[in-house]
């Protein structure tokens, strides 16, 4: 039985350093997607001129919300604007309509997944982690692994906030004993070959600058670019009734 393995990136915040992710990805093959605040108080942004250069160069560009705040905090009259007015101004300034949006600092609640559906977004990316398989719900997209040094402590965290058992066990008896995030993508990347899934990366430009990890994530997009029996695609792609839809490998 055919089971693609489907290889996706996402880059949040909307760093100007995200321009050396897409270049470092092109190089290898690679996709995905950057989830940019229209208005990051916190950190600079990238120009207009580059979100239209990276949409037109093939990079997906979706919603990280308008200011890059807990939407948890946020008062519920300022939910729309976040959410579905990000959406649009993000599509007149790049000339593309906005599929995705990413919960800011992973934070969301049932009343937040609502209005990102009524906005008319296809799905919404989460910060969940060790995830490979290609049943997920499409309002909370899941990924593999963050381009970050994660203690052992933090993975299990991860898993536990999301209760499943199965994947508690799983890492336990077969991921743990990773040495680096970047053994522990390899081996995910490995496990997508053998039975099919995604495989997902996730990171901020910012964070990779400031921890010095652009020689590991050099390492981890030599291992997994460049190949032939895999598809390299935007994380709009991944969502179950976009993949089912993907060409064969010949």
């Amino acid at each position: 039985m055919f089971r693609p393995a489907l290889i996706t990136t996402s880059w949040d915040d909307g760093h100007p350093l995200d321009l050396r992710i897409a270049e470092l990805l092109a190089e290898h093959g690679m996709t995905g997607t950057f989830f940019i605040p229209l208005r990051n108080q916190t950190r600079p942004r990238l120009a207009a001129g580059d979100l239209r250069s990276l949409s037109d160069s093939g990079f997906e560009i979706g919603s990280h919300g308008m200011l890059h705040r807990n939407l948890l905090a946020v008062p519920r009259s300022e939910l729309r604007w976040e959410i579905a007015d990000s959406k649009s101004e993000l599509e007149q300034l790049i000339g593309r309509r906005v599929s995705l949006f990413c919960y800011p600092i992973g934070r969301h609640n049932k009343e937040i997944v609502s209005e990102v559906e009524r906005a008319g977004y296809d799905g919404a990316r989460t910060i969940r982690m060790l995830w490979t398989r290609v049943d997920f719900d499409r309002l909370h997209i899941p990924t593999t692994l963050q381009a970050y040094r994660h203690t052992p402590a933090a993975y299990m965290r991860n898993l536990l906030r999301r209760g499943g058992v199965h994947d508690v066990v799983d890492y336990c008896v077969s991921l743990r004993n990773c040495s680096s995030w970047v053994e522990l993508g390899c081996r995910l990347f490995d496990r997508v070959l053998r039975e099919g899934g995604v495989w997902h990366l996730y990171g901020h430009s910012w964070e990779i600058e400031k921890h010095d990890l652009w020689g590991e994530l050099k390492q981890i997009l030599e291992y997994v670019g460049g190949r032939a029996d895999v598809r390299y695609v935007r994380t709009v792609d991944t969502l179950p009734s976009n993949s089912l839809c993907l060409p064969q490998i010949a």
